[in-house]
C-alpha cells in the first residue's frame, strides 16, 4: 500500500477508517484539524493505539485525568520510558502494578475521545503512512474495530459537551501537509533569488525528511533533548551540593524537566511555567528525573563550537528577562525560562538544518525563520508548556507578554535566529513603564554575557 494524503469532512472520517479496515491496512493514520494532530496506529485494519500531538491527549495524561494511577507513579514511569527507550505502558504495568486490562480500557476510551473531537471539526487533513513501524514496539493493543470506534465516538460527540480550550497559535503541527506548506512559503521568500529546479527538488526532499524527524520527536511523548556535556557537569555539581540545578546551569535540562512535569496535563493539575517551578512540581522525584538524564550517556551531547555563543545568548536573555518580565505581567522565573528555552530550540533547529543543507545560505535562513516558530508551537503542545513559554517560542499571539518579552530580549542581546524583525521593536520600547526595566535589563544582559 502507498502513502495517501488528502482532506475530508467529518462525515467521511468513518469511510476512511472503514476503507483501512477492509484493506486490512497496517500503518499510522495522522488526522490534523486546527492546531492538533491525532494519530491512530492501524494493524491489519484495526486501531491498535491512539495518541495526539498535545500532552493533554496522551495516554499518561488520560490515566491521570481518569484517576487510574497516581501522578507520581505516572511521572516516574513517563521519565523512565522516555530516557531509557522503554514502552510507557510496559513500565507502568511492570514497575507500578497498573493492570494490562486497565491500560487497554483507558486506551480505548482515549481513542474514542480523540475520534469524537475530530467529529466536531469541519475539515480534517489526513495522511496514512504504511511504512510507520507501528508493530515494532507492541505492548498494549486496543484491537478496536474501526466501525465500533466511529459509532462510540459519534455517540460521545452528540452527548458530551465539548471541552473549552484556549485558541492555539497557528502552525502548531508538523504533519506532512504542514511541512509541505512550509516549503512553499520558503520558496515564496526566495522569489528574488533564482534557484535551479534540481536544487528545489533536493531542498523539498531534505525539508520533508527534516519534518519527518521533527514530527517523530514531538509525537512520541514529551520531547526531550540531550544535555550538552558542559551543562551535565554544572548540573551534577549543583545536585551534589543538595540543590536543584538552576536555569543558568543548564537550559537544556530545564527544558527536559519542564517537558516531563508538564507532560502530565489533566484538569485541575498545576503546570510549571518556569524552571524553579518545575523543580517544585517534581518534588522529591526531581533528583530521580535529573539522574535519568544526567547518568545516561545516551542523553549527553558532545560540545560543539557554537555552544559558547548560544550559552552567552541564553544567559544574557535570561538575565534581561528577569528585569523585564514583572513589568510585562510575568514572573521573573517564567520570563527567564521562556527566553532561555528559545535559545535551546534555536540550537536544535540550527544543528538540524546544518546537517541537511538546502540550496543556498538565504534558503537556509528562510527555512530557519519559518521552521523555528512551527517547531516551537509543536514542541510546546507536545510538552504541555503553558502559553507564556509557547508565545515566547513562536512570537504568537503577538501581544502576549511572552512574545513581547522574546522580542525585547532579542533586541537587547542580538537576534541570532532572525525570528523577530528589528522593525517591530520601536513600538515595544516607547512605554514609560519599561524605561527603567530596559536600562536594568541592558546592564544585566551585558554582565551575564561576559560571564558566560
Amino acid at each position: 500500500m502507498q502513502r495517501i494524503s488528502g482532506t475530508l469532512d467529518r462525515l467521511n472520517l468513518g469511510d476512511l477508517l472503514e476503507w483501512l479496515h477492509l484493506t486490512r491496512a497496517t500503518g499510522r493514520l495522522l488526522l490534523a484539524a486546527g492546531a492538533t494532530t491525532r494519530s491512530f496506529d492501524i494493524v491489519r485494519g484495526k486501531v491498535s493505539f491512539a495518541s495526539s500531538s498535545r500532552a493533554s491527549e496522551r495516554l499518561a495524561s488520560w490515566l491521570l485525568r481518569r484517576d487510574l494511577a497516581p501522578r507520581r507513579v505516572l511521572l516516574v514511569a513517563l521519565a523512565i520510558s522516555q530516557t531509557r527507550g522503554e514502552i510507557f505502558t510496559e513500565v507502568v504495568e511492570r514497575q507500578f502494578g497498573v493492570s494490562h486490562e486497565t491500560l487497554i480500557e483507558a486506551g480505548r476510551s482515549l481513542a474514542t475521545a480523540l475520534a469524537s473531537r475530530l467529529l466536531r471539526e469541519e475539515v480534517i487533513s489526513f495522511h496514512f503512512d504504511p511504512a510507520w513501524p507501528v508493530t515494532d514496539r507492541f505492548h498494549v493493543t486496543l484491537d478496536l474495530e474501526c466501525s465500533k470506534l466511529i459509532m462510540q465516538a459519534a455517540y460521545r460527540a452528540d452527548t458530551v459537551p465539548p471541552a473549552d480550550h484556549q485558541p492555539a497559535p497557528p502552525l502548531s503541527t508538523l504533519d506532512p501537509e504542514a511541512i509541505e506548506n512550509l516549503f512553499w512559503h520558503i520558496i515564496d521568500d526566495m522569489e528574488d533569488e533564482p534557484v535551479e529546479a534540481s536544487a528545489v527538488v533536493r531542498a523539498h526532499r531534505t525539508l520533508r525528511q527534516v519534518g519527518d524527524v521533527m514530527h517523530r520527536w514531538v509525537s512520541q511523548g514529551p520531547p526531550l533533548l540531550p544535555v550538552p556535556e558542559t551543562e551535565v557537569a554544572r548540573a551534577r555539581v549543583r545536585l551534589a551540593a543538595g540543590s536543584p540545578p538552576l536555569l543558568e546551569d543548564s537550559p537544556t535540562l530545564a527544558w527536559d524537566i519542564l517537558a516531563l512535569v508538564n507532560g502530565l496535563d489533566a484538569p485541575g493539575m498545576s503546570r510549571a511555567s518556569g524552571a524553579a517551578e518545575a523543580w517544585q512540581l517534581a518534588g522529591e522525584d526531581g533528583s530521580l528525573l535529573a539522574s535519568l538524564l544526567l547518568d545516561n550517556p545516551r542523553w549527553h551531547r558532545p560540545v560543539r563550537s557554537l555552544d559558547a555563543t548560544l550559552r552567552r545568548a541564553a544567559l544574557a536573555r535570561a538575565a534581561a528577562a528577569r528585569h523585564l518580565a514583572p513589568v510585562l505581567g510575568l514572573s521573573a522565573d517564567s520570563g527567564a525560562t521562556a527566553v532561555a528555552l528559545g535559545i535551546v530550540l534555536l540550537d536544535l533547529v540550527l544543528v538540524t538544518l546544518a546537517s541537511a543543507p538546502l540550496a543556498s545560505v538565504s534558503m537556509q535562513g528562510a527555512a530557519l525563520r519559518r521552521l523555528l516558530p512551527l517547531l516551537g508551537q509543536a514542541a510546546a503542545a507536545a510538552a504541555g508548556f503553558p502559553l507564556a513559554i509557547a508565545a515566547a517560542l513562536t512570537g504568537e499571539p503577538f501581544s502576549h507578554p511572552g512574545a513581547r518579552l522574546a522580542r525585547l530580549t532579542a533586541a537587547i542581546t542580538g537576534d541570532l535566529g532572525g525570528a523577530f524583525p528589528a522593525e517591530s521593536l520601536p513600538q515595544e520600547t516607547d512605554e514609560p513603564a519599561l524605561a527603567a526595566a530596559l536600562a536594568a535589563a541592558h546592564h544585566a544582559a551585558s554582565m551575564a554575557g561576559d560571564e558566560g
